[in-house]
């Protein structure tokens, strides 16, 4: 977390003091860094530098306006899974042809947008999603451009819950149907097959796992070239990790890089990849106030104001992110497990976490990259208020999203 660093051991965002920004703004908050993430982008492009690969920012990872349109003025596409999405990324000024529409259950409504929208391909799931974008098409009289995504049974060694490349996962037409199914989009009309698709998941940092998946998609695409398809993208997926060692995840880019190239040149295609987590995963974090501190027995608690409803990572996937003070101090620590005010057993941030002993009601936490799947996957669980984003540019702070209230939800219901 390049851009969140401690000064004379007090945390700051850029060039922001983050306990200064308590005062201002009521907690929990969700605080990013504008520069992480332009960083993080322009690394990822200056390791690649190939004109024929576009890096399509996932925006399931983080769906914000003011976040979508720092990554278009850098020059990404954009991945979308929903119309909302999609709504999204036009608003923010993308490109329509740097827009693939992936996801295994597009609506009728939906399809209709995006073709109107002029995206550059939608990645196809299911014969029966072929035949209702053939029936849009050939109403609409538009040639629609679909890749198709396969499922190559490649585990992609991170947690189940976000593995999307397994014969058993929800996603993507079974490799071993893949040249049947082409076969069978080539002949429908209102179709235009431009593109493969490949995506095995998500958090990988495991290098061996993408180039099994790349090697199934070259022997693919190799193939449907002799059967004179005319595939002119390969959708390689997305899923670059975070590692805590940055060293490592240097490494580890460097690798993917190469890996992608490589595949580029030996296809000769245009290559799309969609990285999400890596680009705005560091970029965030949670703040937080402790409310109580208690001991049950012999297990010491810290209940903090961020609820599961606001950051669910840790209760739907037991993700690990690291939490400290807004303040370096030197006393001595003791464990804490470290939970949030939701009636659920399962809302706890982290176990046994090193924390000042003499830590009391009122002082602040901040909980690590959470710039991606944070917010977009938050709730108003229990009645409880949205909360505030924030982003700061240099040595300035401003509202990206603002608070919103039970008054203002009470509005949207009726007796």
């Amino acid at each position: 977390m390049k851009n969140f660093n401690f000064k004379n051991k007090k945390l700051y965002c850029e060039k922001v003091s983050v306990s200064d920004i308590c005062e201002k703004f009521e907690t929990p908050f969700y605080l990013y860094s504008k520069k992480s993430i332009i960083d993080k982008y322009k690394l990822l492009s200056n390791h690649i530098k190939n004109k024929k690969v576009l890096i399509a920012y996932a925006v399931k990872a983080n769906s914000n306006l003011s976040i979508l349109k720092i990554l278009q003025k850098c020059g990404a596409g954009a991945d979308v899974v929903s119309l909302g999405e999609l709504i999204r990324v036009k608003e923010a000024g993308f490109n329509p042809n740097k827009i693939v529409y992936s996801g295994v259950g597009k609506r009728l409504e939906e399809i209709i947008f995006a073709l109107d929208f002029g995206i550059l391909q939608f990645n196809v799931e299911s014969i029966e999603e072929l035949f209702l974008i053939s029936e849009v098409a050939q109403k609409k009289k538009m040639l629609a451009n679909v890749a198709i995504r396969v499922n190559p049974d490649i585990k992609a060694g991170s947690h189940p819950k976000i593995s999307t490349g397994k014969k058993t996962d929800k996603f993507g037409i079974d490799i071993l149907e893949a040249e049947k199914v082409f076969t069978m989009a080539k002949a429908m009309k209102g179709i235009r097959v431009v593109g493969v698709d490949i995506h095995i998941g998500s958090q990988i940092t495991n290098i061996n796992a993408y180039k099994k998946a790349f090697k199934v998609i070259y022997n693919l695409t190799k193939k449907l070239d002799k059967m004179n398809f005319k595939i002119e993208n390969v959708d390689l997926g997305g899923g670059i990790g975070l590692i805590d060692d940055k060293r490592k995840e240097s490494d580890f880019v460097k690798k993917f890089s190469i890996l992608i190239n490589s595949t580029q040149n030996k296809l000769e295609k245009k290559v799309i990849i969609e990285p999400g987590r890596y680009l705005v995963g560091d970029a965030g974090i949670i703040v937080t106030k402790i409310l109580f501190k208690k001991t049950n027995s012999n297990k010491k608690f810290l209940i903090i104001d961020a609820g599961m409803n606001d950051f669910m990572r840790p209760a739907l996937y037991s993700a690990k992110h690291n939490i400290q003070t807004l303040f370096q101090k030197s006393n001595k620590k003791n464990k804490f497990d470290i939970v949030g005010p939701i009636c659920e057993t399962s809302d706890i941030m982290a176990k046994n976490v090193m924390i000042d002993k003499n830590i009391g009601s009122n002082s602040f936490l901040f909980i690590s990259q959470t710039g991606a799947y944070g917010s977009v996957m938050s709730s108003n669980y229990n009645s409880r208020n949205s909360i505030t984003e924030l982003l700061v540019e240099g040595n300035k702070v401003r509202v990206i999203k603002r608070k919103v209230g039970i008054k203002e939800m009470l509005k949207f219901e009726k007796f």
